[in-house]
């Protein structure tokens, strides 16, 4: 059996495996109502939001969720893209309103320094970036970023999917009105969810609107349901929502949300530290490395795609390559979810032989 350290799915625990073989319930059952309503009562806590919601669908339906339900076709909305998946926000905010877009070179990312001036200069009524841009391995700064955006009037959002519940997140100490996240990341449930949390001001807007550009994913829609009986409004993939239910009493058994923060930023800070010993640089500049990927350099005349395979072939390890920039030269090891530092020593081990 080979180890995988890609940056989602992640392997899962036969425990949270096995709750997906539970016998069938309707959705529409007592049995339902118990189970998603607690996920949400689970997901209010662990995120400090208004409301929150489960959506049959990847971590990209949830962001695009968000956005048709919290941007109207004539708001503007500032974007801060430092990779492929801001950029794929970019394109998301453009399908459902007008984006105002500030770009920034590869492996750097994003505080309030490079933000300030434009935010001051948007006028914009939202703000959209990624918390942790999973391509390079780069975490931005949001929460002061989303507090001056919050103190200029504007309704934020962020595309958490690779950060939590690896990194720090409080929405309400942050100022984030909009959150996502998808299951197979850090919580290490099996793909196919998208988390979502709102603020009382996000909750507000798509609550007052009189037309959302969907049917599936209008939140009014959801917002009534759960109000009613606790159930979704269409047929959700029920065996996925036993499985995450599980992976939240893994994370609460582990010590919570702290350990888990703890437990991915203290394997971060190793790996960075024996790549940085093999003379392999990381991607992500000082003071913006992500707690659940990262991003390395392979030295001039190795290609990371050799790498990448020998690494599978030889070995059994799979990681992935880096992009945008460092595309050829880059790969990222993942350390999220329920790893085992064994694995991931393992992994860097292979990945210093290769790299000699």
């Amino acid at each position: 059996m080979g180890i995988l350290l890609s940056p989602g799915p992640v392997p899962l625990l036969d425990e949270i495996s096995q709750a997906q073989t539970k016998e069938m319930i309707t959705h529409r059952s007592k049995a339902f109502t118990e189970l998603y309503g607690d996920l949400v009562s689970r997901l209010k806590g662990y995120f400090n939001c208004e409301e929150a919601y489960v959506l049959t669908g990847s971590g990209a339906l949830g962001l695009e969720t968000l956005i048709l339900n919290l941007c109207k076709k004539d708001d503007s909305v500032v974007c801060f893209p430092n990779g492929d998946f801001g950029n794929k926000q970019v394109l998301t905010v453009k399908v459902h309103s007008s984006a105002i877009v500030h770009e920034i070179e590869d492996g750097k990312g994003w505080n309030l320094e490079r933000t300030k001036e434009a935010i001051d200069g948007s006028e914009a009524d939202v703000l959209a970036m990624v918390y942790n841009e999973t391509s390079l391995g780069v975490t931005n700064h949001i929460k002061e970023i989303c507090t001056y955006a919050k103190s200029k009037g504007m309704l934020t959002i962020i595309d958490g999917i690779s950060a939590w519940p690896g990194t720090k997140l409080d929405m309400k100490k942050f100022n984030v009105d909009a959150f996502v996240t998808g299951s197979q990341k850090g919580t290490a449930a099996p793909p196919g969810m998208a988390l979502l949390g709102l603020s009382s001001d996000a909750v507000e807007k798509f609550s007052s609107r009189d037309y959302i550009p969907s049917y599936y994913a209008d939140l009014r829609r959801h917002k009534k349901r759960f109000e009613k009986d606790k159930q979704t409004p269409n047929t959700p993939a029920v065996t996925l929502f036993w499985a995450l239910q599980k992976a939240f009493d893994v994370i609460d058994r582990k010590g919570g949300l702290d350990s888990c923060i703890s437990r991915h930023a203290e394997t971060a800070a190793h790996v960075r530290e024996r790549l940085v010993e093999m003379g392999l640089p990381i991607i992500a500049e000082p003071g913006f490395e992500s707690n659940t990927v990262t991003g390395f350099i392979c030295p001039k005349g190795i290609l990371a795609s050799d790498v990448k395979s020998k690494l599978d072939s030889e070995y059994g390890i799979k990681i992935v390559g880096a992009r945008g920039a460092f595309k050829e030269s880059g790969l990222r090891i993942a350390h999220m979810g329920n790893f085992k530092i064994e694995d991931i020593d393992t992994a860097l081990d292979a990945i210093g032989k290769l790299t000699r």
